[in-house]
């Protein structure tokens, strides 16, 4: 199977993906360092209806754009390709984040290469693959999660994104007023008792 790799770091972009295919038969068919370059590529892999199955692993963070809006985008577009987070987060509240884009497997950048090569694996088999090490605080996070309305689930994803309280507002369309009760009232949900705890436990402090 054919794989693309998103990464806006060059030496990782070009080195991750020349030992992926020495190691195993994947095949890299491009590196990009961009979500333009990313859609570009792929409108022109997809003019076939029935092309081939291919796999992009994705970076969260591309410079100053977003790898989750890639997830979902490709998610919404494409059904025969699929995404695998490889990320420097390992925060079970960007692991979330991932899934409910649409990502088909999450791997750390900490992790032994044998692991990313396990997801893309069963990147097409219809289940998500996690890495070992995140499993447990994922399933106590997600547990906790379903208490959130969908407002609040948005305020910390942004949260956990590293957003700060005035780019928080602007990006609901509320006031910092409203992000602080919003914050107040998940924290309680959660059982932390601030937002450093909420770090240390969820995040990537």
């Amino acid at each position: 199977m054919n794989f693309i790799m998103i990464e806006d770091h060059n030496l990782v972009r070009q080195g991750v993906s020349k030992i992926i295919e020495e190691k195993s038969s994947f095949k890299c068919a491009g590196t990009f360092a961009t979500i333009d370059e990313t859609k570009s590529f792929l409108e022109e892999f997809c003019k076939n209806f029935d092309h081939d199955p291919l796999i992009c692993i994705v970076d969260l963070n591309l410079g100053n754009e977003d790898g989750f809006s890639l997830i979902r985008f490709i998610k919404e577009k494409y059904s025969n390709i699929f995404c695998i987070c490889y990320s420097m987060f390992k925060g079970a509240g960007i692991v979330e984040q991932a899934v409910t884009a649409g990502a088909v497997g999450y791997v750390s950048k900490n992790a032994d290469l044998e692991v990313l090569l396990q997801a893309m694996e069963k990147a097409d088999k219809s289940s998500f693959f996690m890495e070992e090490s995140l499993i447990s605080n994922y399933i106590v996070y997600t547990n906790l999660f379903l208490s959130l309305t969908k407002r609040e689930k948005e305020l910390i994803g942004f949260f956990f994104q590293g957003k700060t309280e005035k780019q928080i507002a602007e990006a609901m369309c509320i006031t910092p007023r409203a992000v602080e009760n919003y914050m107040t009232r998940i924290l309680s949900k959660l059982g932390v008792a601030g937002k450093k705890e909420l770090l240390d436990k969820f995040g990537d402090a």
